[in-house]
């Protein structure tokens, strides 16, 4: 009970955490690398925020592997700082430049980590950072402990340099977003400082986590109001991210005949019944897997990930699915279609102009055969 009052701070980061992870699973189902990166600042914060406590918790108690257990959880506190930094930073530059790619060649900005973990090699035999007495098991800070502090003030620095040098690939908005983003870990290790026994330098990163996702992740829904599919905004966001991992997908677009007409004879509420009914008939027909939106109107797109799936064969199930209802206005609802599959090189927009006409062409196709 005396170390859950002592790190209480921890404890609360540590809820603000699991709760925003259980968020994030259970209602972001739109994936992209943005909040993969910043679940990985989570994970990272989540460990630290464990580890922390551990190193006074261990310090002088005596007990069998009480010495690798001190020692093991300084080395892991000390790496914490720069893989932290360097995926804060990984999340910045994603959010700035879109490119998974540049990412990785930059090895998600790890380079000061590299460094420490050469250092805290050299550690076990010339204690630089830390030594731990082997007979007491009691810490004790080494000559060189400045260094680190360097080295993460450092990284910090030149965070604030690289989003005020692109501060324009991005709205203002965004921009204070990442200062603030960085300046609750910065004041938290300050205060720290002070006073070691404040646990903020950690802890104070849960708060910048819920900041970013609150406000970049999540600022608007990712359903559409009316048909509780996804909405554009999800659909962009979805492939964009298969196009910057370079994953083979398909997309059908679907757009309603006559539906206009629907409008203007028996008004929008029987349009809007009518949409609702059909996005839950495409619900049906395509798997959990796929991700079903409405782009706008009676305009639908749906993306498949399951290549081997012939979207020939989907819509000819969803025109069967139809003309089994038992309203007449939704048995004799018709469709036009189009669909593309993902090539390399493809953008987008590319995707979007290819299949978008051939749907105009089906649309075309299909007045010619009724006045025919």
């Amino acid at each position: 009970m005396d170390y859950a009052v002592q790190f209480q701070i921890n404890i609360f980061a540590l809820m603000i955490l699991l709760v925003l992870y259980l968020i994030m699973k259970t209602q972001a189902k739109v994936k992209s690398t943005g909040k993969q990166l910043l679940k990985a600042v989570m994970a990272a914060s989540a460990a630290a925020i464990i580890i922390e406590p551990l190193t006074w918790i261990f310090d002088g108690k005596q007990f069998f592997g009480a010495f690798t257990l001190e020692y093991g959880t300084n080395v892991l506190l000390f790496m914490m700082g720069p893989i932290l930094g360097g995926l804060l930073l990984s999340y910045v530059d994603y959010r700035l430049f879109r490119s998974p790619a540049r990412l990785k060649k930059k090895g998600y900005y790890q380079h000061a980590s590299v460094l420490t973990a050469l250092i805290l090699l050299v550690n076990v035999f010339y204690p630089l950072y830390f030594t731990v007495d082997a007979v007491t098991n009691s810490y004790s800070s080494g000559d060189f402990k400045e260094v680190h502090y360097v080295v993460l003030a450092s990284m910090y620095i030149y965070m604030f340099f690289f989003i005020t040098k692109h501060h324009k690939k991005t709205n203002q908005y965004v921009v204070n977003i990442f200062l603030l983003f960085f300046a609750l870990p910065i004041a938290g290790m300050i205060v720290q400082l002070f006073d070691s026994k404040l646990y903020f330098s950690w802890t104070s990163t849960a708060l910048g986590i819920l900041v970013a996702y609150v406000f970049l992740e999540s600022s608007s829904s990712e359903e559409d109001f009316l048909t509780r599919l996804y909405n554009r905004k999800s659909y962009d966001l979805h492939t964009a991210n298969l196009l910057e991992l370079q994953k083979p997908f398909q997309v059908i677009l679907i757009d309603l005949n006559h539906f206009k007409e629907i409008n203007d004879t028996y008004g929008h509420d029987k349009g809007d019944e009518l949409l609702i009914r059909f996005a839950g008939l495409l619900k049906t027909v395509f798997s959990k897997k796929a991700l079903v939106s409405r782009l706008g109107g009676d305009e639908f797109m749906i993306v498949l990930e399951d290549t081997a799936v012939y979207p020939e064969k989907k819509v000819q199930e969803l025109g069967q699915l139809l003309l089994k209802q038992k309203d007449p206005f939704l048995s004799r609802l018709t469709f036009s279609w189009g669909t593309k599959t993902w090539q390399p090189g493809i953008t987008q927009e590319m995707m979007y102009k290819a299949v978008d006409k051939q749907m105009y062409e089906h649309k075309y196709a299909s007045k010619r055969t009724d006045q025919g």
